[in-house]
């Protein structure tokens, strides 16, 4: 099970909230791409920052980028 670094690529607006470029968080994950795991990664910005990116569609490879650490 391999720990990856998740990042925001840009700056973004999540209900009103103002997120700058590289706010990230980390998750494990089977699969060689996290992102696969969108609920994983939902749950990992709600806990940390209390941020829904799922409603606001930023759950994708053009608003995250990730990294295995």
């Amino acid at each position: 099970m391999a720990t990856f670094e998740i990042k925001t690529k840009r700056a973004m607006n999540v209900k009103g909230e103002y997120i700058d470029r590289g706010l990230s968080v980390q998750i494990s994950s089977m699969f060689p791409n996290p992102l696969d795991e969108k609920e994983k990664v939902h749950n990992a910005f709600m806990r940390v920052y209390g941020l829904d990116l799922k409603t606001e569609g930023y759950l994708n490879n053009g608003y995250l980028e990730f990294k295995n650490i």
